[in-house]
């Protein structure tokens, strides 16, 4: 009896350790699986929203996060009627679950998510509340300074024929912007703004030590140096690639720009993020940058 009572002792921690490494080796599985997309918006307005939506996960449910990556396999779900959850992935591009369409299936693999993850995450950080309702709004406080926060660390570095962004904060409208040469004073790029930010067009032919210059309607006037420089760094291929979509892959190029060191490419990210268009993420990146706050990771 103790012999069979210890052979059977014997066969059921082989099964649990069979079992464990099984376990571990799907964990192990899951760890190396390439995202199919990432999660993108949130509107749960449930006082519980681990309730309201989540992704099922190999029959665990998991809870929806922003900037949360999808699996081949995993599913949405929405319980609420009023909740949503906005998913980018390489099927289904941008698309927004709700009850209706719940449980939606996610399939395929991007080429290079592992390596992307960490700047969806970043991404997912941009987003507050809800990112569709959101629109650019440089109002912020009504100081009555005028604040150029943007590419002010050092003299930025821009590329001839760009549509350059710029945003601050402050003075009175309307607005005027200009990009001048350093030396002579010569404009080459002008434009008016009644709101707090606006797009101007650096000509090709630039060359040499410029500077950008917002004045408002009281006379303040603002600038930020910049040089023109045809080479700007090349942002990796994994990003492209690993990005579900061209807009997430914008806002991930330009915070790739801004985590460079010295911070001279600001403007030149904000131009990329800025064809992003009415990107939620993109816009959010904008405000910050405005506001003179550097997304780190």
């Amino acid at each position: 009896m103790r012999l069979a009572g210890w052979r059977h002792g014997v066969l059921v921690m082989t099964l649990v350790a069979a079992c464990a490494m099984n376990l571990s080796a799907r964990a192990g599985d899951a760890a190396m699986r390439m995202p199919a997309g990432y999660v993108v918006g949130v509107d749960i307005s449930a006082a519980d929203p681990d309730t309201a939506a989540y992704v099922l996960r190999e029959g665990q449910e998991v809870p929806v996060q922003i900037g949360g990556a999808l699996f081949d396999g995993d599913q949405v779900v929405v319980r609420e009627a009023n909740a949503a959850v906005t998913i980018e992935t390489v099927n289904d591009r941008h698309m927004r679950v709700d009850a209706q369409r719940s449980p939606h299936p996610i399939k395929g693999e991007l080429p290079a998510g592992g390596r992307f993850s960490a700047f969806a995450a970043m991404i997912g950080e941009l987003f507050r509340g809800r990112p569709e309702a959101r629109t650019v709004n440089l109002i912020g406080r009504n100081d009555d300074a005028l604040r150029l926060q943007i590419g002010r660390a050092v003299p930025q570095r821009v590329v001839p024929g760009t549509r350059l962004w710029v945003g601050w904060q402050g003075g009175v409208k309307p607005y005027t912007v200009e990009i001048r040469d350093r030396a002579g004073g010569r404009v080459l790029a002008t434009t008016g703004a009644s709101g707090r930010s606006a797009v101007v067009g650096l000509p090709r032919e630039a060359s040499g030590p410029l500077v950008l210059a917002v004045s408002d309607a009281a006379g303040a006037q603002v600038h930020v140096d910049l040089l023109a420089d045809p080479t700007p760094p090349a942002v990796p291929a994994w990003i492209s690639d690993g990005a579900p979509t061209p807009a997430f892959g914008q806002v991930a190029s330009a915070l790739w720009l801004l985590d460079r060191k010295p911070a001279e490419w600001d403007l030149h990210a904000a131009a990329i993020a800025a064809e992003a268009g009415n990107y939620g993420a993109a816009q959010e990146l904008l405000l910050r940058l405005a506001e003179g706050k550097r997304p780190s990771r």
